[in-house]
């Protein structure tokens, strides 16, 4: 057997080549098993080789027969080493493209996560900026003192206020004019608490007071809890002078520094 080996090397080869060629095309991981025809060449195979190993056959014809079987085994190994390749390069391929597809669905969930995170930062962003806004908005429209610190007035006592105020309510403004309010505690009797008040109320100016009817300074002094203040203090008379821009001896002591303003709910000053 050697012998053949040794003179039909070239052959051989090509036969094994050949049945790696056909193992490789024809091999199938889904097949349930071996045709008829395979099944039957597979035996009429294994008694040839059993009469070559046997010597059954003798002489020349002999010869020809283990060259048979040597070709045949050449070309079966070359099936079979060839399906087995196709099967495992299959199997590989099959786990790569896993392993490609579940890195795709990551990556996927990851930038879905992403998107999400950054939609809820901006979500967060604009709540933020919302409140902001309306704490700002709040802060302008809120009444301002002398110092600079806003003052909040009690919604509640403001409506019991207006309620009880006898006279007519004066016209007021939604904000002062240009921005710019008039420094009301220069009037002698309007303190702090008393500008912020009136300020809720949109008076803002000098002209606004000099220009109250004696029903709209009723109504005011009602509403300030001072009834009959304004009159005695001569409000309208000061807002009156101030506002055509002259000058009062209270406004005169205020804008010196010798007094801040008139303190809220006490009489003021001779």
């Amino acid at each position: 057997m050697l012998y053949l080996v040794q003179t039909f090397a070239i052959p051989l080869l090509v036969a094994l080549a050949g049945g790696l060629a056909v193992g490789w095309i024809t091999s199938d991981k889904e097949d349930e098993g071996p045709s008829a025809l395979a099944a039957a060449a597979m035996v009429g195979f294994a008694l040839m080789v059993v009469a070559a190993a046997l010597n059954w056959v003798p002489g020349r014809p002999g010869l020809w027969l283990d060259t048979a079987v040597l070709f045949a085994t050449a070309y079966l190994t070359g099936c079979v080493a060839g399906a087995f390749a196709r099967v495992f390069t299959d199997k590989v391929e099959e786990t790569a493209t896993s392993q490609l597809g579940d890195m795709v669905g990551a990556a996927t969930s990851a930038t879905g996560a992403v998107k999400a995170v950054a939609e809820a930062t901006t979500s967060v962003a604009r709540l933020v900026g919302d409140a902001a806004e309306r704490r700002n908005a709040a802060a302008a429209a809120a009444p301002v003192s002398a110092s600079g610190a806003p003052q909040a007035a009690s919604a509640g006592s403001l409506a019991a206020s207006e309620a009880m105020a006898q006279g007519t309510k004066p016209l007021g403004l939604l904000g002062p004019r240009d921005g710019r309010a008039d420094e009301l505690e220069l009037i002698r009797g309007v303190g702090p608490q008393n500008e912020a008040r009136l300020h809720a109320l949109g008076v803002f100016h000098f002209d606004q007071i000099a220009a109250w009817t004696a029903k709209e300074a009723q109504w005011v002094g009602g509403y300030l809890a001072f009834p009959g203040r304004i009159e005695r203090e001569d409000w309208i008379g000061q807002a009156k002078v101030l506002a055509a821009g002259g000058t009062t001896a209270h406004a005169d002591r205020v804008r010196s520094g010798e007094i801040a303003s008139t303190p809220d709910g006490k009489p003021p000053a001779a």
